[in-house]
């Protein structure tokens, strides 16, 4: 019988889910100027998900910020600073939020994004409390609204994490009824903007913060007890059931696509659902045999991981800005010129990723590295 194990799990595969996030993200805002349909006339809903890229991406930050300190409580030693984490988190996430907004603004592109005005707009926004206010949760930069929901995130974590060491499951189950009766509430009460509207804020997204923070905790419990060939086992199965959940969530969202408000309705109401196979997909590849995490640790997802935030800030921006300076040239309305949009979709694409990759390996990650060394 296999031992458990005794050396450091492998998360790559986590930095590869978040390159399938990041994807969807990008397919998502370029389809929203190009309309490229998709490949097949049954996947042509597909683009219109990436609803489902920032749900990932959410997930994925309440395991990555749950880790450290699931590790340290395992091990019975003490977890991170308060002072180190919040530290960490913004050398991570600020500069390169404030270079955004400072890029929006001397390109032109935050004047055309209407909001409150320049004062409350640039206020909320330095504060992470835009998306509290209607005028100002789009503006400058429609993206940054992920941001404020991230930032808030990390605000409340201290107590969360105090609620879940003593009872993880009942602090779960919590967050996930509070998220869910918000979003309900959302679609009982709103027209498709105040679902929108009220579908990023924090409360909406608790569920997928949730599931990761468990999913961070059962992961290192299992990888330090279980022998290899339980943890093969089960994260194979794991894996597979959270595969197949995805793909019923996903015809569930293709028949829903004829009624009316589909993708904002179904997003609300289905969002503890994607949450769990998003749970079970993560764990069962963290424990899963290598050769079946190499389908999300391979090199051209960990590569989008890597990059993720920089194309995230930037490529809604650049593929507007192509749009705006008919780049490629174009008259008359140029969704309805095939040749049109798929150049469109090649060139916003490689300029996205091209800019991102060298934001990220030339001021984020230097700029990030530099901050780190100075929290200790």
């Amino acid at each position: 019988m296999n031992a458990p194990a005794t050396h450091a799990p492998r998360l790559d595969v986590l930095d590869g889910l978040r390159g399938v996030a990041i994807l969807l993200v990008l397919w998502y805002h370029v389809w929203e100027i190009s309309w490229l349909p998709a490949p097949f006339p049954q996947l042509e809903f597909l683009p219109e998900t990436g609803f489902i890229g920032v749900a990932l991406f959410f997930f994925l930050s309440g395991t990555v910020i749950t880790l450290p300190f699931a590790r340290a409580a395992l091990a019975g030693t003490p977890p991170p600073s308060w002072r180190h984490f919040y530290l960490r988190r913004f050398w991570k996430i600020v500069p390169s939020y404030l270079l955004s907004i400072a890029v929006a603004y001397a390109i032109g592109y935050a004047t055309l994004q209407g909001g409150a005005g320049l004062a409350p707009d640039l206020l909320t926004h330095l504060l992470f409390i835009h998306t509290w206010f209607p005028q100002s949760a789009g503006a400058i930069n429609g993206v940054l609204w992920t941001l404020a929901v991230e930032v808030e995130f990390y605000a409340i974590f201290p107590l969360l994490w105090w609620c879940f060491r003593r009872a993880r499951f009942l602090t779960t189950a919590a967050l996930l009824a509070l998220s869910l009766l918000w979003r309900l509430h959302a679609v009982a009460c709103c027209s498709q903007n105040g679902i929108v509207y009220l579908d990023q804020d924090l409360p909406a997204f608790l569920s997928c913060f949730a599931f990761g923070m468990l999913t961070a905790s059962l992961f290192l419990e299992t990888h330090a007890r279980w022998s290899a060939g339980r943890r093969y086992t089960v994260g194979a199965s794991a894996f597979a059931l959270g595969v197949v959940g995805c793909i019923l969530l996903l015809q569930s969202l293709y028949a829903s696509r004829l009624v009316n408000q589909w993708a904002a309705v179904w997003a609300a109401s289905h969002r503890d659902l994607l949450a769990l196979a998003f749970a079970l997909i993560a764990f069962g590849a963290l424990l899963a045999p290598r050769p079946l995490q190499r389908l999300l640790a391979n090199r051209s997802l960990i590569f989008f991981g890597a990059i993720s935030y920089a194309l995230y800030l930037y490529h809604q921006m650049i593929a507007r800005e192509l749009l705006a300076h008919h780049l490629p040239p174009y008259v008359g309305t140029p969704q309805y010129d095939p040749q049109w949009q798929s150049t469109f979709t090649i060139l916003a694409f490689a300029l996205s990723i091209g800019i991102a990759a060298a934001l990220t390996y030339w001021f984020e990650r230097p700029l990030q590295n530099w901050g780190n060394r100075r929290t200790h």
